[in-house]
């Protein structure tokens, strides 16, 4: 095997133990390349410092210095990944029979070279949307008002579904619109469109509550004009932001006196 350029001898072993093990771990790499991809479209990426990531499953991520779009990818499955060492340069080469494409990745400089026998299982939970706002108002109605009692979410309508329905202590119908960002008067129109829908078919009067974090002028002018309601709803106090909380753990943690 011809030893890539500028390559220390522990980066050399590194590089190697890459060729006898692709696809087996996880793959980074930082150094200068450049990138040709041909087939249907062709392209060329002159050299550059980059970091090349391959994943357990073949994918493959090309990223610059500079922006949050690889600059060149593949998906897994697309193709079998190869590394060689040609003319001094490793060079990683991909291949997608489906489309006839080849991607040739050339490092003439390796600045760094991993391997990780990674493994994550596990899934990203996302919370805090707006559906999950409406979530929790159900299963905390006091919010809304301390005799509001939920019997519907995601109420289906011609106008579309609304967020919840239910009634008071009197049983008197009462529907609410959840927006997690501020009101607009399109939110204050489309609560009336459900009002009136409910007046209209269902021949009932209804209570209307619009819950949003914050209400415009405007806004209230559309709602006091139908006899609609707004109710202020701080989400970020329901969802406050992880960036925001205490690490459990900081780096005086790590650092003993001797």
């Amino acid at each position: 095997m011809k030893r890539t350029k500028n390559l220390p001898e522990k980066q050399q072993k590194l590089v190697e133990k890459l060729l006898d093990e692709a696809c087996k771990k996880m793959i980074v790499l930082f150094g200068s390349c450049t990138a040709i991809f041909d087939g249907r479209i062709k392209s060329f990426l002159p050299k550059g410092d980059r970091m090349l990531f391959v994943k357990k499953d073949e994918t493959l991520i090309l990223h610059g210095s500079k922006g949050l779009k690889p600059l060149n990818w593949q998906l897994s499955g697309a193709g079998k990944i190869n590394y060689l060492i040609e003319d001094e340069k490793l060079v990683v080469r991909t291949y997608r029979p489906k489309t006839k494409e080849t991607l040739e990745i050339l490092f003439d400089e390796i600045y760094q070279a991993t391997i990780y026998d990674a493994h994550d299982s596990a899934s990203l939970s996302i919370y805090g949307s707006e559906s999950d706002l409406s979530d929790y108002l159900f299963s905390h109605p006091e919010i809304i008002d301390k005799n509001f009692q939920p019997t519907a979410r995601e109420f289906e309508t011609p106008f579309g579904f609304l967020d919840l329905r239910g009634v008071d202590k009197s049983g008197n119908p009462i529907i609410v619109e959840v927006k997690k960002r501020g009101a607009t008067p399109a939110d204050a129109h489309q609560l009336k469109r459900y009002v009136e829908y409910f007046e209209e078919v269902e021949k009932i009067k209804v209570q209307g509550i619009l819950v949003a974090q914050s209400f415009s002028s405007k806004v209230m002018n559309v709602l006091r004009a139908n006899n609609l309601e707004a109710l202020e709803v701080p989400w970020q106090e329901i969802f406050p932001s992880l960036a925001n909380e205490k690490p459990k753990v900081t780096m005086d943690d790590y650092i003993k006196d001797d």
